[in-house]
């Protein structure tokens, strides 16, 4: 079976693949039948369709769990009122701060949710922006439930976990260095600012230094062994994973320039490229 264009496209930059094929539609409705009869050989269904639902659905069932959080939070909180002396507040620092937190973190679920749903804004923005609220929300969770030796400091490990599997490397080792530093700024607040009267814990504080830095370097390093393994799938031939991403390249920087006419701005916008970039990329691969 030949693979058409569109399908390398696809695999190369599937939001670009989604665009031409729904500006396309028409066209493809008039194709001959003998275009027809060979295109019906291959699978129904889109493998960068198919690939993309897989991620945004993934997104969903991180937000599932944000949910799950928020609303144990709050029902730990409506029982702290119903109930005096409530064992999981007993030695809560902060208990109104730690119910803004669960409000929080509904509302940001919430409104993912809706990003999610609605995908006007790309995928990555949305996963960044996700965990750095995420790293805020656990600092402050932490400082209302005392400091270092809270119970819900495990919440940074999650966070680093499931983080470095969904970002880039680099993005991954940036959120653990964020949760570190969200880790050790709380801890020194609340010694030296606040009257909680908190000890400090420097073996703790080196722990979870040490702890979240390996989880970083590890899951993320195990991740992209896994898409480098999926990707080596998709390669037709015996060319190398680097040959075939720069040409796929070369293949979507060309259809965006068809797509759009030869406008280069609009060809950029295309690719969520900015224009200087989408320039150089054309002057380095000789694209006129």
């Amino acid at each position: 079976m030949t693979t058409k264009p569109s399908d390398l496209i696809a695999i190369a930059n599937p939001q670009l693949a989604k665009k031409l094929a729904e500006k396309n539609t028409t066209k493809a409705k008039h194709t001959s039948a003998e275009n027809s009869t060979e295109s019906s050989s291959e699978p129904p269904t889109n493998a960068h369709k198919t690939y993309q639902q897989e991620i945004w659905r993934a997104v969903f069932t991180l937000n599932l769990f944000r949910y799950g959080c928020a609303l144990i939070m709050l029902a730990l909180g409506l029982a702290s009122d119903l109930v005096n002396n409530f064992a999981p507040f007993r030695n809560f620092h902060h208990p109104t701060l730690f119910m803004y937190c669960a409000g929080l973190l509904l509302l940001s679920a919430i409104a993912f949710t809706l990003f999610t749903k609605t995908r006007r804004f790309p995928l990555r923005n949305i996963l960044i922006t996700q965990f750095f609220l995420d790293t805020v929300t656990a600092g402050l969770i932490v400082h209302s439930t005392g400091s270092i030796s809270s119970s819900f400091t495990l919440l940074f490990l999650v966070i680093v976990t499931t983080g470095s599997v969904v970002l880039r490397r680099k993005e991954a080792l940036a959120l653990a260095a964020g949760s570190i530093i969200t880790v050790f700024f709380e801890h020194f607040y609340s010694v030296l600012v606040t009257s909680d009267n908190i000890q400090w814990r420097f073996d703790s504080l080196a722990m979870y230094g040490v702890l979240l830095m390996f989880l970083s370097v590890a899951v993320s390093s195990l991740a992209r062994m896994v898409r480098h393994a999926e990707l080596k799938s998709f390669v037709p031939g015996n060319e190398s994973i680097e040959e075939y991403l720069v040409r796929e390249e070369i293949t979507a920087l060309k259809s965006a320039l068809i797509a759009t006419n030869g406008n280069k701005t609009e060809a950029a916008k295309l690719l969520g490229m900015t224009f200087r970039s989408f320039r150089y990329k054309l002057s380095k691969y000789e694209i006129s």
